[in-house]
């Protein structure tokens, strides 16, 4: 894997899956994926993570701590977690774009935003623990958010 597919794949909550399922890529799908990518760099030299962190992510949750502060991170700067916490409003401000022509998506995806919300545990044994428990929480109730490889 080259570091621009494993990027690729560290833009975890299928934001790329979403896109790709569109039938055509417009403008605003290809900023938003550049902008992921862009972000999960940063993230990756943030927590000075390696290739070898990424392949975790293709694993279903917990992740290693390390793998799990990129997670963190990047839900960090797409405004999913806000504060130390899950934002409800910031997944729905980060996958909106994606689903709204599609209804039935956006309305899935609020469900998953609820059951996030009451499920997800801020009491944080790692420091990077909220990343493990919000990738959980997503992936059981949105499976298909998930890019295993």
């Amino acid at each position: 894997m080259n570091c621009l597919q494993g990027l690729k794949l560290l833009c975890f909550i299928g934001l790329v899956f979403l896109v790709n399922g569109e039938e055509r890529e417009n403008p605003f799908t290809t900023v938003v994926r550049k902008t992921l990518i862009s972000t999960a760099r940063s993230c990756m030299t943030k927590v000075g993570a390696t290739e070898t962190d990424l392949e975790y992510l293709r694993k279903d949750p917990p992740y290693p701590e390390k793998a799990a502060c990129i997670i963190k991170c990047l839900l960090e700067k797409i405004g999913v977690v806000k504060n130390n916490k899950y934002s409800k409003m910031g997944f729905m401000a980060a996958v909106t774009p994606l689903v709204f022509r599609n209804k039935k998506k956006l309305e899935h995806m609020k469900t998953v935003a609820d059951n996030c919300e009451k499920e997800v545990n801020h009491e944080e044994s790692t420091p990077c623990a909220l990343g493990n428990e919000i990738t959980a929480c997503i992936f059981k109730y949105a499976p298909e958010l998930h890019l295993k490889a």
